[in-house]
């Protein structure tokens, strides 16, 4: 069984509060999808409740960008795991 010491316990909080943040104000991309064409904008980040509106007019939609979520939760993960490694008891 591995045990952490104060500050990594401290670390790992931390990574768990901006973790929920970023759950909570994903990115959102507004998109259009006219028989023609398809246009993907970012729309920047908004609480997960309430999507902000699209600025792409009224044939278009907000989804959540989930390939930025994910890739923000990897980056997360392996920053939080690298501070918790620099600073365990040797």
């Amino acid at each position: 069984m591995i045990t952490l010491n104060k500050a990594q316990k401290i670390i790992l909080w931390i990574g768990i509060f901006l973790l929920a943040a970023m759950t909570l104000y994903p990115p959102w991309t507004a998109v259009t999808n006219p028989p023609d064409y398809s246009v993907k904008e970012s729309i920047g980040y908004g609480i997960f409740l309430r999507p902000p509106p699209s600025p792409l007019g009224y044939e278009s939609y907000v989804v959540i960008n989930y390939g930025r979520v994910f890739l923000q939760w990897a980056g997360l993960a392996a920053v939080t795991g690298f501070i918790m490694w620099l600073v365990r008891k040797k």
